[in-house]
């Protein structure tokens, strides 16, 4: 261990331990009212694991590219929490309908940022070894692809990447969609690929889905996704749907073997 190289800028040593895949802030509610404090994963092979905290690795990145993510991270636990509590948010939404669908539009987040963000998750997703992403690989050159995009637009300060945004144009064109609960409803913790070039992300608070291929994507994703460089919008579910959603989760699982 200590050798290998860094998965991000491909240069130095990927000498950081316990790197997070998915940011520790998003899938804090995991655990939440359990006792002792535990969840059992289940994949879609029928393994099963214990989690007694969000899923870390370590030897996959250096501490440099590390504290990349990282300045990204902190910036987006607060966006998240201004999306999670809209009366006290700092930020500016506007709650809008739009083919009968309720959505926030975040007036005040960066497009760029956004895709940042979405983009840093699905790559260290797709990158991960560990058993909670084994259904979970993208294509090669679309791996490759964002990872030369983060390496490039991953600053090293704060105030240089919020600087830099506007300068940014060979953004990788990929449809995504990020859904929330409309009350503080708990989801699944889970990431696996739901159909040929069609990605999920489950985070117990929110649902990305993320598309290589235009021609299958599921059509409300497609009326939301944010694949251009507009406002962003955050789709919200009422309980009815985001249980729904979930439970389509649970079935693509049990469907998971008809896929391969």
């Amino acid at each position: 261990m200590g050798n290998e190289i860094c998965n991000l800028c491909k240069v130095k040593n990927a000498d950081k331990e316990n790197s997070h895949i998915i940011p520790k802030f998003m899938s804090k509610r995991l655990f939440e009212g359990a006792k002792p404090r535990f969840t059992v994963l289940i994949t879609k092979e029928g393994k099963r694991k214990k989690l007694q905290d969000t899923p870390k690795e370590s030897n996959i990145l250096c501490k440099d590219c590390e504290k990349r993510i990282e300045i990204v991270e902190t910036y987006f636990s607060r966006v998240l929490i201004d999306l999670n509590s809209l009366q006290n948010a700092k930020r500016k939404y506007t709650i809008d309908f739009f083919e009968n669908q309720e959505i926030i539009v975040c007036n005040d987040l960066h497009p760029t940022l956004y895709k940042i963000f979405i983009f840093s998750l699905v790559w260290r997703c797709s990158i991960s070894s560990l058993l909670e992403f084994e259904t979970f690989q993208l294509e090669d050159y679309v791996e490759e692809e964002l990872r030369v995009f983060l390496n490039k637009n991953l600053l090293k300060r704060h105030d240089e990447l919020l600087a830099s945004l506007d300068n940014i144009t060979e953004i990788p064109q990929y449809h995504t969609c990020l859904i929330k609960p409309k009350n503080n409803t708990r989801g699944l913790f889970t990431s696996y690929n739901f159909g040929q070039n069609a990605y999920a992300i489950y985070t117990v608070d929110y649902a990305i889905f993320f598309y290589t291929n235009d021609e299958i994507l599921v059509q409300k994703h497609l009326s939301f996704s944010n694949i251009n460089n507009g406002l962003v919008r955050v789709v919200i579910g009422d309980d009815k749907e985001w249980s729904e959603l979930n439970n389509q989760v649970l079935q693509n699982m049990l469907n998971y073997k008809s896929l391969s």
